[in-house]
């Protein structure tokens, strides 16, 4: 009987835990609508081909950075428009070459003349050690000398050596004369030993004061090789301008404490200039290497600026989608500066007729055309906001917009922000 009523607890309890896990799946699997924003399709009635907004910037945009720590000292002076001389500041033109800013370089100056100095004993030390060098010739041409002498003298006691020992051996010589004739050859003999001794001296001096000289010129060359290597620094102080430009940011004044990569300047060179913009995928083959392009400005009506596509990227900004061009254009005048928004137009100039429109951001790929593209609109259903995909084509582009020739039509609402995120019958809300 227990038995039965365990059995019994257990399957009740059972059956409860799966009504309850039943319960939080059914709760999980509630969905909740996707937050997006839309745009109404309107009717675009434009000269054919597409009008875009560019973005001046320059052709060749540097940073200048210090390359060694200091406190700033000085600034490139410029003369202000009250004619006063004051520091180089943002928006003034600078030349090549020209010294931008300046680190403090006593510390710099000593370290290089102490290696100059080391230097100069170096060198000193190499003249002396020549000078040995040739007092040690000079003395082995003297022993020389010395040694052929001594060798003159002892031939000429040998001759009368061997002249009087066969007079004394005759009894033709006294004894006495016999042994002054023995005792100057010995003295010679003496003589000439000594001075080939002396002759392996000084030509060991001489070859000690040429090793010498060796050691110390590699001693020279390191000590020179040190002043190159602490003038470096030196020159360093120095900040440079690379390029002939304009001063675009300055990020130090006198007394600011740098270190090695801290930027001190951007400049730029807008002799000529860039103009930069966005196109979508359908448009890029239009948008052909050196193709000439006009571009043009509200600061300045009816005024054209020509110039040519110089690169289209290769890829897709992975955020907005588009592909960037760049069309260069010659700024002799500077009339272009870096951050003006000027308009261009690619393609025909002829009139079209009217046709709807809608932002490149609502152009997805068709879920069943792998070539094609697709839109998701915007459907009210039994009180619901839900999203519906549909196939169209395409015309077009105008400048951030696209034409669509089938698939939409005037009114129609489509989805613009959250295209990605939802997929075809979704609950959607809009949102501001």
């Amino acid at each position: 009987m227990k038995k039965r009523t365990f059995k019994a607890c257990l399957l009740g309890g059972t059956l409860l835990l799966l009504t309850l896990l039943l319960a939080c799946q059914s709760k999980q699997v509630q969905t909740f609508p996707v937050p997006v924003k839309v745009a109404t399709v309107e009717l675009h009635a434009a000269n054919s081909g597409a009008r875009y907004s560019a973005t001046i910037i320059p052709r060749t945009q540097v940073e200048l950075a210090f390359k060694v720590d200091g406190y700033v000292e000085a600034l490139q002076k410029v003369r202000g428009v009250d004619g006063q001389l004051r520091d180089l500041q943002e928006g003034d033109a600078i030349v090549a070459g020209a010294v931008l800013a300046r680190v403090r370089q006593s510390e710099y100056q000593l370290k290089v003349k102490e290696a100059e100095s080391k230097a100069a004993e170096e060198r000193s030390a190499i003249d002396a050690s020549k000078a040995q060098y040739q007092e040690a010739l000079s003395a082995i041409e003297s022993s020389k000398a010395q040694l052929a002498d001594s060798e003159a003298a002892y031939e000429k006691a040998k001759l009368d050596f061997d002249r009087a020992q066969n007079l004394f051996a005759s009894q033709s010589l006294t004894k006495a004369n016999y042994d002054a004739a023995k005792a100057q050859l010995e003295q010679t003999t003496a003589k000439v030993a000594a001075a080939r001794s002396q002759v392996g001296m000084v030509q060991a001096r001489a070859n000690s004061a040429r090793s010498q000289i060796e050691v110390i010129k590699a001693r020279s060359t390191g000590a020179q090789a040190v002043v190159h290597e602490k003038s470096i620094p030196l020159q360093d102080t120095a900040l440079r301008a690379p390029l002939n430009g304009f001063v675009l940011q300055k990020s130090v004044e006198r007394g600011t404490l740098v270190s090695p990569g801290k930027t001190g300047f951007v400049v730029a060179d807008t002799s000529s200039v860039k103009a930069a913009f966005g196109v979508a995928d359908i448009a890029v083959p239009e948008m052909k290497l050196g193709s000439r392009l006009s571009v043009e400005t509200e600061t300045m009506p009816g005024t054209e600026f020509d110039g040519q596509i110089t690169s289209v990227f290769p890829a897709a900004d992975p955020k907005s989608r588009v592909f960037n061009v760049e069309v260069t254009i010659p700024n002799p005048k500077g009339l272009l500066r870096p951050g003006m928004i000027v308009s261009l137009r690619v393609g025909r100039s002829e009139a079209v007729q009217a046709q709807p429109v809608v932002p490149l951001n609502a152009i997805v790929k068709s879920p069943t055309d792998p070539n094609g593209y697709a839109i998701f609109f915007l459907l009210e259903q039994g009180g619901r906001q839900i999203a519906r995909v549909r196939d169209v084509k395409l015309g077009e582009t105008y400048g951030n917009t696209i034409a669509v020739t089938e698939g939409v039509k005037e009114g129609d609402r489509v989805i613009t922000t959250g295209v990605t995120l939802v997929r075809d019958g979704d609950a959607v809300k809009v949102i501001p």
